[in-house]
């Protein structure tokens, strides 16, 4: 009895197992026939996505190597062009090549050059399409660029506002300090010398467990602004 019931609840072997396998491809087999229109059209667009996505990879990598080559030539021709017709060639550039980093290099040259000809409304708008998070180099430079802008277009409380902002959220400890010493540096032409004072005591500070001459530029800085904060009025007019 027992034998026979263990006869009877043998658990499939290998080979049952295999013939399940098969029969399972046979069904498959089987309605892939019943359904070969389906079939047909199913397989027909997975191809022609793949197709498209491999198509679209190519273009984007072929603009990419476009951009990347015509910037090298406008850079090639700062030296030697005429800013105005670079400024045009490289206006162009940035509309044709929109989305790629190239086309934000092509910001920044851009914006440099409306700077050094002082058209400084012009690289307040062509910077503030620089789109890469100022915590990559080009947003970094970008934001840096259109912070220049907006202090020779006379506009230093905005100038002094991104130049914060930049201190708190820029990538490296170092850039921060930067940011910061610039807005020191606008505080006190604003006459806000307290203030100033501050920025420059607390980068000092920070600097000097990572490179002390870097602390020693602030400290030099942090000695003028306090030297004219206890100067006599008409003394510090004076000089």
């Amino acid at each position: 009895m027992a034998d026979r019931f263990a006869h009877e609840h043998k658990p499939d072997t290998s080979e049952s197992g295999e013939d399940a396998f098969v029969a399972g491809m046979f069904r498959l087999g089987n309605w892939i026939v019943g359904n070969l229109r389906t079939t047909i059209v199913v397989v027909g667009g997975i191809a022609i996505l793949v197709a498209g996505v491999m198509y679209y990879r190519g273009y984007r990598e072929t603009v990419r190597n476009r951009a990347a080559l015509e910037l090298s030539q406008l850079r090639a021709s700062v030296a030697t062009a005429e800013p105005a017709a670079l400024a045009s060639q490289l206006e162009g550039f940035i509309e044709r090549f929109d989305g790629t980093v190239s086309e934000t290099e092509g910001r920044l040259l851009l914006g440099r050059l409306y700077i050094d000809s002082g058209q400084n409304g012009e690289a307040i708008r062509v910077l503030d399409g620089v789109k890469p998070s100022i915590n990559v180099p080009l947003g970094f430079a970008g934001r840096s660029l259109l912070i220049i802008a907006h202090e020779r277009s006379g506009e230093p409380e905005r100038a002094l506002d991104l130049y914060l902002d930049l201190g708190r959220s820029a990538r490296y400890p170092f850039q921060q300090r930067e940011a910061q010493a610039n807005a020191a540096r606008i505080l006190a032409d604003l006459g806000r010398l307290e203030e100033a004072i501050e920025i420059y005591a607390r980068i000092a500070a920070e600097a000097e467990t990572v490179d002390p001459s870097e602390a020693g530029v602030y400290r030099l800085r942090l000695g003028e602004l306090r030297g004219r904060l206890v100067a006599p009025r008409g003394a510090e007019i004076g000089g």
